[in-house]
């Protein structure tokens, strides 16, 4: 779950982003550079600080050390990493060219910064008594900055991209030992459940059709088909039996089957769709979050779901 942090600076960027839209500059601006240059560094050095002693200093510091997670949660996290990455590199790519950075410096740089801050974290959880360095971690983030960067580099666009939707899953909700569970591992609210709750999260490989179809003037520029992957019914890593709080030698295990999802579904892509002026910071939200549509479901279970709307 230490991607947390990384979606929020994600957050930040995309917003630095959108605030600024209107104006990119087609030569090297000082002012913006030095700009960007402060927010990304300042952000860069304190979020890092605040992580060191928000979320690792209930834990014992020792030697360097790997930790296998990869049967933890389903590989929700591990996808999460990835589209962190991604997202990392792509918003901060448009940050780099909107204070008239070049094109492939704008890349590495995006690309570098991102990679970078992710891998740190990587190596504090190495140090930390509670989890470790995580290959399959740093796996999925170079998929996910590889992603960026190859279309970059491809296609001078975005085509396909990693996104990322999220609807309380009503586990914290439940009653008895699975929603003090729940609420235990993936907060008392909102606030908390969109980074926590792997239930409630699906990420989706949003795909624009008109791009990847030749660009033909028969095809919306803004429709995309989007595959997502999400899980339900996880209380637990690996299995959903855990400790009593208010018996330590005591387990408890729920009767909830745990489950896998697939879906299909469409989306929306507004980076080649012309705004008004005042709406064009609706292109950079669009750019992260899926938006709401119908959806075909498979399941684990064996099941086969239709969603009327799915987020």
């Amino acid at each position: 779950m230490r991607c947390i942090l990384c979606i929020s600076v994600l957050f930040f960027f995309t917003a630095l982003q959108g605030q600024n839209w209107h104006e990119s500059a087609d030569s090297l601006n000082p002012k913006r550079v030095i700009a960007i240059g402060i927010a990304e560094g300042g952000l860069y050095a304190v979020s890092l600080t605040g992580l060191q002693f928000a979320w690792y200093s209930d834990y014992q510091t020792g030697g360097f050390h790997f930790f296998n997670d990869w049967d933890g949660w389903y590989q929700m996290d591990k996808v999460g990493h990835a589209t962190t990455a991604y997202q990392a590199g792509a918003n901060l790519y448009l940050i780099n060219r909107w204070a008239g950075i070049d094109k492939r410096k704008s890349i590495w740089w995006a690309a570098g910064l991102s990679y970078s801050y992710q891998l740190a974290v990587e190596v504090m959880d190495g140090f930390s008594s509670g989890w470790g360095f995580s290959n399959y971690d740093l796996l999925f983030n170079t998929v996910g900055t590889g992603l960026f960067v190859s279309q970059q580099l491809g296609w001078d666009e975005q085509r396909i991209r990693l996104k990322y939707s999220f609807w309380p899953s009503g586990l914290t909700s439940a009653g008895g030992a699975e929603g003090r569970r729940a609420r235990n591992v993936f907060g008392e609210g909102l606030y908390e459940q969109w980074l926590k709750d792997y239930n409630g999260q699906t990420y989706w490989l949003s795909c624009n059709i008109w791009s990847l179809t030749g660009k033909s003037d028969r095809v919306p520029k803004w429709l995309n088909v989007a595959v997502g992957y999400s899980a339900n019914n996880l209380l637990g890593s690996e299995s959903n039996t855990w400790t009593d709080p208010d018996d330590p030698l005591a387990t408890i295990t729920s009767n909830r089957i745990r489950e896998r999802q697939l879906l299909l579904s469409l989306d929306i892509d507004l980076q080649h769709t012309k705004l008004p002026k005042g709406l064009i910071w609706l292109k950079p939200i669009f750019g992260v979050v899926k938006f709401p549509f119908p959806a075909l479901e498979w399941n684990s279970n064996g099941g086969l779901n239709g969603h009327l709307l799915y987020f």
